[in-house]
């Protein structure tokens, strides 16, 4: 008596659903019409958009980028919160946002109270010159921002 091996019965129907399903979940990515970002009511709308709060502009973020870069392919980003990540006081969540990319969120990071200290060095690509925005989540719920802005020569999203 010889067993036989169980196979999986996919269809191509089933096959196309779920790669359906799985493109629905990556593309569920931020999709917000660019807007001119050089105002800061424009700042504003964009992250209560995002987020359904209002942001607070906040010298406590440091966020650090060159002025000019020679594409928006790498272009570094440092982000410092001042924050003493205690319990009653810490960051939650940064979300970095590039508002004339075709995908607005470029980056978000997740910060743990006395586990880990506020920064962060990355690199990101920009679209085009425009202004870099940083969003800070507190425990207390609080939105602070800070912004700046990055003129590259060429596109580094196609």
């Amino acid at each position: 008596m010889v067993e036989g091996t169980k196979t999986a019965n996919f269809t191509r129907r089933a096959l196309l659903t779920a790669a359906a399903a799985a493109g629905a979940g990556v593309a569920g990515g931020v999709f917000i019409s660019q807007v001119d970002a050089g105002d800061s009511d424009d700042d504003v709308a964009i992250v209560k958009q995002l987020t359904g709060k209002t942001p607070v502009e906040s010298d406590r973020i440091h966020l650090v980028m060159p002025r000019t870069f020679p594409n928006g392919y790498t272009v570094p980003l440092s982000l410092e919160i001042d924050s003493p990540m205690t319990e009653a006081d810490h960051v939650r969540h940064v979300r970095v946002l590039a508002p004339h990319n075709p995908l607005i969120e470029v980056a978000r990071f997740h910060f743990v109270p006395r586990r880990s200290e506020p920064r962060v060095s990355t690199r990101i690509r920009l679209a085009e010159p425009q202004y870099v925005l940083a969003v800070v989540e507190m425990n207390d719920g609080a939105l602070l921002m800070n912004k700046t802005w990055v003129e590259v020569a060429t596109n580094g999203c196609t």
